[in-house]
């Protein structure tokens, strides 16, 4: 037995030293994208993803206007009931996008001519009711005497979102982060109950670079009260992911089903859904829950609204202030801004959401308006409370860099003798690094990294990491690399080698060993991630959890018989085919803005994805299977009887020669921290009390 763990434990030494291979020589030949700042779009980038028009369109310009379909909505009498025919440029013809609860043998087709329209060679009068449109999906457009091409009929299977705003057209709102539109809003499900008939406040741009690189642009929505939106439970703010990026569409609803099932906390509803903006058909959107403290949200004290009471203007009024840098706009090492807020609560240990942040974002780009950056260049933007007061700042600041001194430091503890476990909920760490590294998300610690602290009064006084956010992106949607000090690289595009555990801080230069906003100041070449993972004791952990809470669900992903990634594109592929005919997005690489992984159809690049996840999946359980343990086995023989507890309560009591064979086993409690807790729950698991 004692011959088998050892060369068990030296195959383990051997792939830690193989978890990144020499990627073959045609591998360096693919295309890849940098992320050390905001990507600046080339004329080659955008003409890659648009397509082509057609050279002489015969039908772009018809003797009649306004040509619209209304009653979509059954029983509504609504300003949002009408839906526009939509002209294609580079298939020269016009489509019909209708919502599911369109009875297509009950609508009015209506237009703006002096000359009749036939559909088929049937007169359509404009305003009168028909069920011309239930016949066929495909009509010959006549207008009087004139040939006027094709109309195609499609229509969703989902849910469907109205919006009406008249004083801000579409492209007028899609041309700038600053526009903002407000309006009513009408919500149905698939069967046709009305979810939401209300205004909404204000529609506007979400995102960095999904709304720099997206034609199908995805925007925040706030509503100008709380609102249960498809069951998600009640909140003013949400999200519209477009996944324009994602020609799968999946990436994202993976993710959060992946949290879920793994147990994460607060992971964000979802809902894919139709959008229309004012008659205009914009495709399938992905209608998702704000990462926001809240109570239907990340469900902590709302520190934000405490100190909102206590002073008599908006937080937003009060003076911003910055320490240790220049300027707001500036990254610097060490530095911290806030507001000038007059009035603290008593208790401002909590609760606060946090975000990993790029250097540029942080300091030049200006999207921090509170936060702080780390000794060691790590920026992190306080997102609630968004106006934080300097007391809070300070507070979150100190805590959250002794739990990195203490991460950094060679026997994990800080200068006040605190183990990193003490400051960090280690369990929802782990897990959020597996959301990472099974993804191979390239933002991983980069951006959209969540990680919250509740009250000590009532919390646990800890970090904890979520909720998993963004991954549209990932699972080779972005082909990139990440290097970290000692050389050792990540390829997101090659699922047999470790992504998140190379990442160094954001602003490392590889070249240079300094920051790469020019400043020459040094910053970490291992992110937190990283750092820890260095650690046998935290792959061992990774690797437990990773099979324990996360294989599983891969496993159904891609099961041979029933892969449950074709139910999840059976559920939304009459609305992603839909969307295709509306942005073109299927018919292979060169209609994606950045990699290929885009098939000839929805189903193809759905297979794409789910190929590379299988390959991924099977990788890193080969990877990890060498590090699983058997959970109390402190000797390490191989077997969980009482003579661990008998090695386990001599290791405490510090009897000469006294040695644990294996502490990650007898690590019961999972703390990083072997003590007579874990004596007692190893007690228990032997006597089953």
């Amino acid at each position: 037995m004692k011959s088998g763990k050892k060369i068990l434990s030296c195959l383990a030494a051997a792939l830690m030293l193989l978890q990144n291979p020499v990627p073959k020589a045609s591998a360096e030949k693919a295309m890849l994208y940098a992320r050390t700042q905001d990507l600046i779009r080339t004329e080659a980038v955008r003409a890659q993803a648009e397509p082509e028009p057609v050279p002489d369109p015969k039908y772009e310009t018809i003797p009649l206007a306004d040509l619209r379909v209304k009653g979509v909505f059954p029983g509504e009498d609504h300003v949002s009931d009408a839906v526009d025919v939509w002209y294609c440029p580079w298939e020269d013809c016009r489509y019909l996008f209708l919502p599911s609860t369109a009875n297509r043998e009950e609508l009015y087709v209506t237009y703006d001519s002096k000359y009749r329209l036939f559909l088929n060679e049937t007169q359509v009068t404009s305003g009168k009711l028909t069920s011309l449109l239930s016949t066929a999906d495909t009509f010959q457009m006549r207008v009087g005497d004139k040939e006027c091409g094709t109309l195609k009929v499609m229509q969703s299977n989902l849910g469907c979102i109205s919006l009406r705003a008249q004083d801000m057209p579409l492209d007028q709102l899609n041309s700038s982060r600053r526009k903002t539109a407000s309006g009513s809003a009408l919500m149905v499900n698939a069967e046709g109950e009305t979810v939401y008939d209300d205004a909404f406040e204000k529609l506007w741009a979400h995102g960095n670079s999904s709304w720099d690189y997206s034609k199908k642009k995805p925007y925040n929505l706030k509503l100008p009260k709380k609102a249960d939106l498809f069951g998600m439970g009640k909140a003013k703010r949400w999200v519209l992911l477009s996944n324009y990026l994602d020609h799968s569409m999946l990436r994202n609803r993976m993710a959060e089903e992946m949290a879920k099932s793994a147990g994460m906390e607060f992971v964000p509803d979802t809902v894919f859904a139709d959008l229309y903006y004012n008659g205009s058909y914009c495709g399938t959107y992905q209608l998702s829950e704000k990462v926001q403290i809240q109570k239907n949200r990340v469900n902590i004290r709302d520190l934000a609204d405490e100190t909102e009471e206590l002073n008599s203007s908006d937080l937003s009024e009060y003076p911003e202030n910055v320490i240790g840098a220049e300027s707001r706009s500036q990254y610097m090492e060490n530095s911290y801004k806030f507001y000038d807020i007059l009035k603290n609560p008593a208790d401002i240990t909590g609760g606060y959401l946090l975000q990993f942040e790029q250097w540029n974002r942080y300091g030049i780009g200006g999207k921090a308006k509170s936060g702080f950056v780390t000794s060691r260049g790590q920026a992190i933007t306080v997102k609630d409370p968004e106006y934080a007061s300097q007391a809070q700042v300070e507070y979150i600041r100190a805590f959250v860099q002794e739990a990195e001194d203490a991460m950094y430091s060679e026997t994990g503890y800080n200068e006040k003798g605190r183990h990193f476990s003490e400051y960090i909920d280690m369990e929802s760490f782990v897990e959020a690094y597996l959301m990472q590294e099974i993804t191979m998300n390239i933002d991983a610690t980069f951006s959209s990294f969540y990680f919250w602290k509740d009250s000590d009064l009532t919390g646990d006084g800890k970090l904890h990491f979520g909720p998993p956010w963004d991954f549209d992106l990932s699972c080779n949607n972005f082909p990139t690399t990440r290097i970290n000090e000692d050389g050792i690289v990540g390829y997101s595009y090659r699922p047999d080698n470790l992504f998140a555990a190379r990442f160094p801080i954001h602003g490392y230069d590889d070249n240079k060993r300094t920051s790469s906003s020019g400043s020459g100041r040094p910053t970490v070449g291992y992110s937190w991630i990283a750092q820890l993972y260095r650690q046998e004791d935290f792959v061992h952990e990774a690797a437990e959890t990773y099979f324990r809470k996360f294989r599983p669900y891969l496993l159904s992903l891609t099961d041979e018989k029933d892969p449950y990634f074709m139910q999840l594109a059976a559920q939304i592929q009459p609305s992603a085919e839909m969307s295709n005919a509306r942005w073109h997005t299927y018919g292979g690489s060169k209609y994606t803005v950045f990699g290929s992984s885009s098939g000839e159809d929805f189903i193809g690049s759905v297979a794409i994805l789910s190929d590379f996840v299988k390959k991924r999946a099977d990788w890193l359980s080969e990877l990890w299977e060498p590090y699983r343990y058997l959970e109390g086995d402190a000797n390490g023989d191989g077997e969980l009887n009482a003579a661990d507890a008998v090695a386990l309560q001599k290791w405490l009591l510090c009897y000469p020669d006294a040695a644990l064979a294996n502490r990650q086993s007898a690590d019961f409690s999972r703390d990083y921290r072997i003590d007579s807790a874990d004596f007692t729950l190893l007690k228990r698991s032997l006597t089953g009390t």
